[in-house]
């Protein structure tokens, strides 16, 4: 009777922790498939939108009168309302019109770079131009277009900056959902059948979660982060940066223009301190875009990244070895 009491007690106990490896087995292949589908469904919301987009146009070619066009707007505008999300739908499914938003910034963000790069170029031809005239003083134009030269080339660097983000971004929406925590999940139901300690099973079901949402929000978190910043802290300082680089490549596109048509030495001799002007002045403003960008861009993401990293690892140590 005793031996049958501690059989049926263990049979008991070992039933349970299978109903428990069954039951997070379903649940975790539930999240695979959600993932994978939304990862899919994410991927296809690209192709829509340009689909959506290049139909809008040929409508746009084929409607004439006033109406169709205002009736075309309102049905624009009805499809691309916000739609109400729940708190719980906010904290665990990406706003993908949210990380579109970033994507644009950072598209805005590398027009604006190659604007100030193209002012970087005129002015550095209006040094070349000047240097190659021969003029009395064109040789103290020589260390600005090295200058000039650097900073057109940490202006593509920074470009190459942005590109990469972008490449990132597009990365954590697609291949995560895709790839990543499917394959983490098939990771963690391993771990559940092959794991000794079953008092441990419902914790690494918890990590896996923890990690599922850190990796899906880390990159999207951190661009949010910086756009935010730049939106609402150093927009004046970038305004002011852009106006006045714009100022300067409008200058030096007059000079290149008036340069252009002088061949002679002598006649070239009165644009050479407005050209150290102009240059020393514009230095001074690629400088200061360039640190903000390194600030905003990189620092801060790199920061973010770093210091949810370690929260994430600490977390993780402290349920695993409660």
């Amino acid at each position: 009777m005793t031996v049958w009491l501690n059989i049926d007690f263990y049979t008991i106990i070992n039933m349970n922790t299978m109903v428990r490896r069954i039951v997070f087995t379903i649940a975790l292949l539930l999240i695979a498939c959600g993932s994978f589908t939304f990862g899919l469904l994410s991927c296809g919301s690209v192709d829509n939108q340009q689909t959506e987009e290049a139909e809008t146009q040929a409508v746009q070619t084929t409607q004439t009168t006033q109406t169709e066009q205002r009736a075309q707007i309102a049905q624009e505008n009805a499809q691309n309302a916000p739609r109400q999300r729940g708190p719980v739908a906010s904290l665990l499914i990406p706003d993908l019109n949210e990380e579109k938003g970033v994507q644009k910034t950072l598209g805005d963000k590398s027009r604006q770079t190659l604007d100030v790069w193209e002012t970087v170029k005129i002015t550095h031809g209006v040094i070349s131009i000047l240097l190659s005239s021969g003029a009395t003083g064109s040789e103290s134009l020589s260390p600005l277009d090295g200058i000039l030269t650097k900073l057109s080339n940490m202006l593509s660097r920074i470009f190459s900056a942005i590109i990469f983000g972008k490449i990132l971004l597009t990365l954590s929406s697609y291949i995560v959902f895709l790839a990543i925590i499917p394959v983490c999940a098939l990771i963690t139901i391993l771990l559940i059948w092959t794991y000794g300690d079953r008092r441990r099973m419902p914790r690494v079901v918890i990590v896996f979660v923890m990690l599922s949402l850190v990796i899906s929000f880390a990159f999207p978190a951190a661009f949010q982060l910086s756009t935010l910043m730049e939106n609402k802290i150093l927009s004046g300082n970038i305004e002011t940066l852009i106006t006045s680089i714009d100022e300067k490549g409008r200058t030096a596109e007059s000079m290149e223009r008036s340069l252009s048509a002088r061949r002679q030495g002598s006649s070239v001799a009165a644009f050479i301190v407005n050209a150290k002007n102009l240059s020393n002045s514009l230095t001074e403003d690629v400088i200061n875009y360039s640190v903000i960008f390194i600030f905003i861009y990189i620092f801060i993401p790199f920061l973010f990244l770093v210091t949810l990293f370690f929260l994430t690892k600490y977390f993780a140590k402290m349920i695993l070895t409660r």
